[in-house]
């Protein structure tokens, strides 16, 4: 098919995507209305705003469902195998909740989302990467409230120079981390860079580990890319690394908005962006 009936095509499930979210609009605007309304239109109106909310809601899931399969077939994965190599990618999936608790970077709420899996390599160096979302939701009843603990994108990459137990640098911006690491207690430790204490927390097991890894070029790299992505954190840990770096509604490879008309250049260019963000963290860091 030619790129331009798939971006018509796309457009055409958008429309029906906005269609849908306007029905659930109308459908809780009646539900205000009925409120204030005489009792005996009362229950009309509720039946009207049910219906409206219930088909709502069914056609804005299938619509989404199929509009983002669609998308991320035109504009994502080509895209990510024009800039790595041995490209997998999986739309639907993310990192498991257990594999993100293993990270040992961030506290765990009762919400937890992954999807946009990408496993490659660039510059000879493999890579594995998800957007990753946690939460704590509490509710009393009567109202509820939920704390977003991360929001952002994971990556855990090869890291073979050096080998360590553990070293977690957190930026300070970075609030709901790990406490303890495997119920083990991390000392905190200043590195000899007094700007590098201002920006940064050191946790690790073995002082010695943390003064063997974090060398003045590692440290300079880390606070290069902590005034890209202020809330940022890195685990190193074997020969692995990790790292976490809050990007707040963002939403990395998907359209800006539902309510705009799809354009071929300018969304390639804002998935080539999104690219970007972990081609630049590589570079740094590999």
């Amino acid at each position: 098919m030619s790129e331009k009936y798939e971006i018509e095509k796309l457009n055409s499930i958008r429309i029906k995507c906005v269609v849908s979210s306007i029905i659930v609009i109308i459908g809780i605007g009646l539900v205000i209305l009925g409120q204030m309304m005489e009792q005996s239109y009362f229950l009309l109106i509720m039946v009207i705003a049910i219906i409206l909310i219930i088909l709502g809601v069914k056609f804005d899931t299938k619509y989404n469902k199929e509009f983002k399969k669609i998308y991320k077939e035109i504009f994502v994965e080509g895209t990510l195998k024009e800039n790595f190599n041995n490209v997998y990618y999986d739309p639907t999936r993310g990192f498991s909740e257990m594999a993100v608790r293993g990270f040992d970077l961030n506290m765990m709420g009762n919400r937890f989302r992954s999807e946009d899996y990408i496993r490659a390599s660039f510059n000879g160096i493999n890579f594995e990467t998800s957007d990753v979302y946690i939460a704590q939701h509490t509710s009393s009843g009567k109202s509820s409230h939920t704390t977003v603990y991360f929001e952002g994108r994971m990556i855990i990459l090869d890291f073979p120079e050096k080998y360590v137990n553990s070293v977690r640098v957190y930026s300070k911006a970075f609030a709901y981390r790990q406490g303890r690491l495997s119920g083990l207690v991390s000392n905190k430790v200043d590195m000899e860079s007094v700007d590098f204490n201002k920006i940064f927390d050191v946790l690790t097991l073995n002082d010695h580990d943390a003064f063997y890894l974090l060398t003045p070029q590692l440290m300079e790299r880390l606070q290069v890319l902590q005034r890209r992505y202020c809330s940022i954190a890195f685990h190193i840990r074997g020969n692995k690394l990790i790292i976490a770096f809050n990007e707040v509604n963002n939403n990395a490879f998907d359209p800006k908005s539902m309510w705009s008309k799809i354009e071929y250049e300018a969304e390639k260019r804002k998935v080539q962006a999104d690219i970007g963000d972990i081609k630049q963290i590589l570079y740094i860091l590999v």
